[in-house]
């Protein structure tokens, strides 16, 4: 066998390996029998609601379950139950029950099938550990969510059609006729609730966060906290009601586990910088709040700052020393280069700024990459040569940085 064939032959080895390290704990069966083992071995049920082609469901299984802590972890505490949510019947039904919306998510349960907490999306091993790590210690202390085990609950027709796409397909108008003259803390009528599109039903959720926490975890009310935190943040911004800010911050926290509250905590603090334009706050809490964990998402961040703050010559001085350190790191883009020379420009440096043209000149001439054109070039060159910021309009340049499930 030639050296090539080998590396193929024992790749190929590991592949078959690790699958078999899943097939041997994940059980095979009904839901219904996977709860009788769980009973019988005394041991958690993690379900795993996936598809095929879901790609992050593929990167748990290929990188995250084969693991050494994950799979010692599950062969001793979990038995663990995977369901297509559309080729399976109780993928389906499990689906359905806790208004499932995002792939995977997880279902921890304790052994008779009472949830005990809920997650979605792609977890690293470490932070895959935590949930499970999680869901054993809320499992000691009995604090159980309020769902109760029934699969078989009636739901208006729209909102079962959503998940099995068989039968009467129903209206959208039916959700919000089936919740109309019901208690929306009761299970069925708040599980319709998360798909209702209602600024009542939205404002009911949210002033009822803690409740709803305590009794049905956070994964459905995640989509009605985002939604009224765009307004909600602007409007605090132009009142300048900073105390409200970090009230509403400390309110919704627990809505969001740690690497959401990443992805979402920047976009909430930059809301309140759109309305109250006060940028040195911005800054700062980028700094506090460690909002842009590496230079290319501050960069970007800072784009529109610096075509907001322009006159303010305060600011632009803070923001330009960042860009001057990056720089003597060796770290800034044709992008981060075009910000630079603005920030030159408005600070009316405009030797060092007719430099950063001719360099960005250079660098656009030697890429193939028309992030800032040479017409867009010859526009600022003009601007800067008349030493006339106002009569240029600045581009918001920004990096294209991709997607990461890390």
């Amino acid at each position: 066998m030639t050296r090539i064939g080998i590396v193929i032959y024992l790749i190929l080895l590991l592949m078959v390996k690790i699958g078999v390290a899943q097939e041997s704990y994940t059980f095979r069966g009904s839901f219904e029998d996977c709860k009788k083992k769980a009973l019988h071995e005394n041991k958690l049920i993690l379900v795993d609601l996936y598809f095929e082609g879901c790609v992050p469901c593929k990167m748990m299984d290929e990188k995250v379950f084969p693991s050494t802590e994950v799979d010692a972890e599950l062969k001793a505490n979990f038995v663990l139950y995977k369901t297509d949510v559309f080729k399976e019947e109780d993928g389906m039904k499990l689906s359905r029950k806790y208004g499932v919306s995002g792939f995977p998510t997880y279902l921890i349960m304790n052994p008779s099938g009472k949830v005990i907490y809920i997650e979605s999306g792609y977890f690293a091993v470490d932070r895959f550990m935590d949930l499970l790590h999680e869901g054993k210690k809320r499992s000691a202390e009995n604090k159980l969510l309020a769902f109760d085990t029934d699969l078989e609950k009636h739901y208006p027709s729209y909102f079962t059609y959503r998940y099995f796409r068989k039968g009467d397909k129903g209206e959208p108008l039916d959700l919000k006729n089936y919740i109309k003259d019901k208690n929306l803390k009761e299970e069925t009528a708040f599980v319709v609730s998360s798909l209702v599109n209602n600024n009542d039903v939205d404002s009911w959720t949210y002033n009822n966060l803690p409740w709803l926490l305590d009794n049905y975890g956070s994964s459905l009310l995640r989509k009605k906290v985002i939604k009224r935190m765009d307004s909600k943040m602007i409007a605090y911004g132009k009142a300048q009601q900073l105390d409200s800010l970090n009230t509403t911050l400390a309110y919704i926290r627990p809505v969001f586990n740690a690497q959401l509250w990443k992805t979402f905590l920047p976009q909430f603090i930059t809301d309140y910088y759109k309305g109250s334009q006060d940028a040195d706050l911005y800054l700062s809490y980028m700094d506090s709040y460690q909002l842009y964990p590496s230079w290319p998402l501050r960069s970007n961040a800072l784009a529109q700052v610096i075509i907001d703050q322009k006159d303010n010559k305060s600011v632009l001085k803070k923001i330009r020393q960042q860009y001057l350190d990056q720089e003597k790191q060796g770290d800034l883009d044709i992008t981060d280069r075009y910000k630079l020379t603005l920030l030159h420009f408005y600070l009316v440096d405009y030797v060092n700024a007719a430099k950063g043209v001719e360099i960005l000149k250079l660098l656009t001439n030697n890429t193939k990459e028309r992030t800032i054109t040479p017409s867009e070039l010859n526009l600022l060159s003009a601007a800067i040569t008349q030493k006339k910021p106002n009569i240029y309009l600045p581009q918001l340049a920004v990096r294209t940085i991709g997607s990461s499930f890390e």
